[in-house]
């Protein structure tokens, strides 16, 4: 400012002569700098919206939202840590306000909106009640996504439920992938399917098939669905291929004791979407845990499949 009000008068002494006009110009060029400068410290001082994924679940009329991570790049970045009430409260504030609105992802592309109805704290984290707008139909574990980028998930929206002849295929791989990890033959019947999707994932057109499959040897008996649960074997599975060629493209086997208030940590299918630009879809999905729940992100790199994220849902 210092240099401004060094230079305006003096452009007035140099041009002495010079009509009025070029005076009311030199007038009108000091206030457009002025505006100019006030203008953009104004915009930097403005926080800047970062790219948020979120994840969607619902029953009936109602739908809930959790943040899952920020967007950082090709990264994923927690929005805030655990028992961080004032990053917690910033964040909802921010992205949880009455009315704001969300693109709403379903099978890797646009499918409708999101609208935010209040917000509420957890246990240790913050969730938010929504209302949907859209041709994506939530319920028991089908779930969806919803971001504030307007570029990522610009695909058409591919999420199906599998043919009899897919279904069939994918049960029939599931079953040699418990068997290969020395699954009693007598329990292979007893395996729950929990959710089977069929989505393309890296948009060339044909479906993969992403499953969770649970199978739990209770007290008493190994194939009863009562009693407490002695021994839990869970599998969570990306599968391509037709019904005459399925193959496993990645899985997750998990085989444990569950402890005794009977936590599981099996892994449930949110969604898939391309946030990183590069064809393929990550994969987000819901893991639970010891009286709590947690978001993971799987990506495909160099032909293979690594979980990348890992951040907490709640926790009590």
């Amino acid at each position: 400012m210092s240099l401004l009000s060094h230079f305006i008068p003096r452009y007035f002494r140099v041009h002495r002569s010079d009509c009025s006009i070029s005076r009311f110009r030199a007038l009108f060029l000091f206030i457009a700098i002025i505006v100019y400068l006030f203008s953009t410290a104004v915009v930097s001082a403005q926080p800047r919206q970062q790219t948020v994924i979120f994840a969607l679940s619902g029953e009936g009329d109602e739908s809930n939202m959790d943040v899952v991570a920020l967007v950082s790049g090709k990264t994923f970045r927690p929005p805030f840590g655990d028992e961080q009430k004032n990053q917690q409260q910033r964040f909802a504030k921010s992205y949880f306000a009455n009315g704001k609105t969300y693109r709403l992802i379903f099978g890797g592309g646009d499918a409708g909106s999101v609208t935010v109805k209040k917000w509420s704290e957890g246990c240790n984290s913050i969730h938010a009640q929504v209302d949907l707008a859209g041709s994506a139909k939530l319920g028991g574990q089908v779930r969806a996504l919803a971001t504030n980028s307007m570029s990522i998930g610009k695909r058409t929206p591919s999420r199906r439920a599998p043919s009899e002849a897919e279904r069939a295929a994918v049960l029939k791989l599931m079953q040699n992938i418990y068997r290969q990890r020395s699954t009693p033959a007598n329990l292979l019947n007893s395996i729950q399917v929990t959710n089977l999707t069929a989505t393309d994932i890296d948009g060339d057109g044909k479906h993969e098939f992403v499953g969770s499959f649970t199978l739990a040897t209770r007290a008493g008996s190994s194939t009863e669905r009562e009693g407490a649960i002695k021994y839990e074997r869970d599998l969570f599975l990306i599968a391509k291929g037709d019904a005459s060629s399925m193959r496993a493209d990645f899985l997750k086997f998990q085989a444990y004791q569950p402890p005794p208030e009977q936590f599981l940590s099996s892994i449930d299918f949110v969604d898939q979407v391309d946030v990183d630009g590069d064809g393929v879809g990550e994969v987000f999905a819901v893991q639970a845990g010891f009286d709590a729940y947690a978001y993971v992100i799987f990506k495909k790199a160099g032909g293979r499949w690594r979980e990348v994220y890992q951040g907490m849902g709640d926790a009590c």
